[in-house]
């Protein structure tokens, strides 16, 4: 509890405070597209079109979620979740290690910028949160800010990245993999969804897929939810 109490706190300080304007400059469709410029890139590695249940987390205001779905040609705009209600439309507030979903509810989800305010137990657990909510034959896209050989380098890295959080963690592939192994998902790969300009600090992206199901788990497959 003490550890949720100090997440949320730092994201409220930063939304809600006296950075609020940042943040919500910071979290606005052009400065996200600026941050995260290839929104085509993003739909694609997705598979976002219409007909997919499309969720973000740790969408911050929201908007750059909304814009990947215009773009996409969604008809219906994302779930969207964080950790505080808004600012923007946000749908629900949840945490990592227990979505508020049913089993198979998506078929595409991301999250940006989300995970390095996490210790690895969180990271592991929102893992298998991801398996459970995603459908058979969806996808998921995690990305966030990327470690660099230097300790100098990431030190002012973590500074840059920090604003809204209680601890920064700055994980590679390495650590990413190891902690979405063994969860459930059928593939596990590093995409690129750069170049990056603004802030010019590295990223990395991992795609997480699970395979369609095949006739027979189909007619196993409940029509209603029991819950």
């Amino acid at each position: 509890m003490r550890r949720r109490r100090a997440v949320r706190q730092a994201r409220e300080a930063w939304v809600y405070g006296q950075t609020g304007p940042l943040a919500r400059a910071i979290n606005s469709q052009a400065a996200m597209a600026a941050i995260t410029p290839r929104v085509p890139r993003i739909i694609s590695l997705l598979e976002l079109a219409p007909g997919r249940r499309y969720l973000d987390i740790g969408c911050g205001t929201a908007a750059y979620a909304h814009l990947v779905a215009q773009r996409a040609g969604l008809p219906e705009p994302p779930i969207t979740v964080d950790l505080t209600p808004g600012p923007g439309p946000v749908d629900l507030v949840g945490w990592p290690e227990k979505l508020p979903f049913r089993d198979d509810a998506f078929d595409a989800i991301s999250s940006f910028y989300f995970l390095r305010r996490f210790d690895d137990d969180v990271t592991h657990a929102f893992a298998e949160e991801l398996v459970r909510v995603l459908a058979p034959g969806g996808t998921a896209l995690v990305m966030d800010i990327a470690p660099v050989k230097s300790e100098r380098l990431n030190r002012l890295h973590m500074r840059l990245v920090g604003q809204g959080c209680a601890q920064v963690d700055l994980r590679g592939w390495g650590r990413l993999a190891a902690l979405f192994t063994e969860v459930g998902f059928d593939a596990i790969d590093l995409v690129n969804v750069g170049p990056f300009v603004f802030p010019p600090v590295p990223r990395i992206a991992v795609l997480l897929r699970l395979a369609p199901s095949t006739p027979e788990q189909d007619q196993r497959m409940p029509l209603v939810d029991g819950g």
